[in-house]
């Protein structure tokens, strides 16, 4: 073992980086319900879901491509040649 190794496993054994993990403390997550979506879900009426879902990702997915075409737009870059 080097010299730089040596040292190294040295200092970090006094700066705690060497320590054991603590142990794992019990019932530390708490479960939230909160929804994770703007929209709720309702097992009836699936295809309502499945629109609103649709729309959300889309709107969501295409706002890049949009903005760049904008840009394109704007600049001037678009026009036939």
């Amino acid at each position: 073992m080097s010299f730089l190794s040596r040292n190294s496993l040295a200092v970090m054994r006094r700066s705690g980086v060497m320590r054991s993990t603590p142990r794992q403390v019990r019932f530390a997550h708490e479960e939230h319900h909160r929804p994770h979506l703007p929209f709720t879900y309702d097992k009836n009426k699936k295809a309502a879901f499945t629109a609103k879902f649709l729309a959300f990702t889309g709107i969501g997915f295409s706002v890049p491509f949009i903005a760049t075409y904008y840009q394109l737009w704007k600049s001037g870059s678009l026009t036939a040649q």
